[in-house]
């Protein structure tokens, strides 16, 4: 899981971002909205942590510019106001959730899992990944809106991938789920599902899907 942290106060943003590191989480940090619209646009993230009261450039319009941009990723809103009118002021600018300052690390990192597993809850018809989309509903593969040919097993394994993305899988997960017709020959079939990477990585991009070493491969 990938997160992005924005918070304009150095303390804040260094506490948050070495417990997740901590925790097994990738992170990445920005001071004001500006910067984090600018990475938001050209990266992909799982969650968003958003101190809402930055004091020269606010989270409000991080809100309505991601709005106009219709990016929706879940987003966990920091305030140091507890008050009723300021969190449905936050719902309203469509945050999915908040803590209020100061917070326990350990309570946050629990909403992170709540939003993240309310956001995979619903039912997904479309991943998108850089510029391709993966279609789940018409098992089809697009980039820039031109259909990429792919074979069956191909998409098969594109579209696990992609639905466990940030989380590597080995060559046995992936032929299990692909190749499940042929379990017995799974240790046969390795070759193959090497053969099957080889070519989506040439007709998307090479680093479409990475090889991680003793381990397999993943999306990122």
């Amino acid at each position: 899981m990938k997160i992005l942290i924005i918070e304009d106060h150095p303390k804040i943003r260094e506490n948050i971002s070495k417990f997740l590191k901590i925790s097994w989480y990738l992170s990445e940090t920005a001071i004001n909205w500006f910067e984090a619209l600018e990475k938001v646009k050209h990266n992909h993230y799982d969650v968003i942590i958003l101190d809402i009261n930055m004091p020269i450039m606010d989270g409000r319009e991080f809100m309505k510019n991601i709005k106009k941009l219709e990016i929706k990723i879940p987003i966990i809103a920091l305030t140091s106001n507890s008050m009723l009118d300021d969190k449905v002021e936050m719902f309203d600018l469509g945050v999915d959730d908040y803590l209020t300052k100061p917070f326990e690390l350990k309570e946050l990192e629990l909403r992170i899992k709540a939003v993240w597993k309310r956001k995979n809850m619903e039912i997904q018809e479309l991943i998108t990944i850089w510029n391709i989309e993966i279609n789940l509903s018409k098992h089809k593969i697009f980039s820039k809106e031109v259909e990429i040919e792919l074979s069956n097993k191909e998409y098969l394994i594109i579209e696990f991938l992609s639905i466990n993305k940030w989380f590597p899988k080995s060559k046995i997960q992936i032929l299990e789920h692909v190749w499940w017709e042929q379990e017995e020959n799974l240790n046969l079939s390795s070759v193959t599902l090497e053969a099957h990477i080889s070519v989506i990585r040439k007709k998307i991009w090479k680093d479409f899907i990475k090889t991680i070493k003793w381990v397999g491969y993943i999306i990122e």
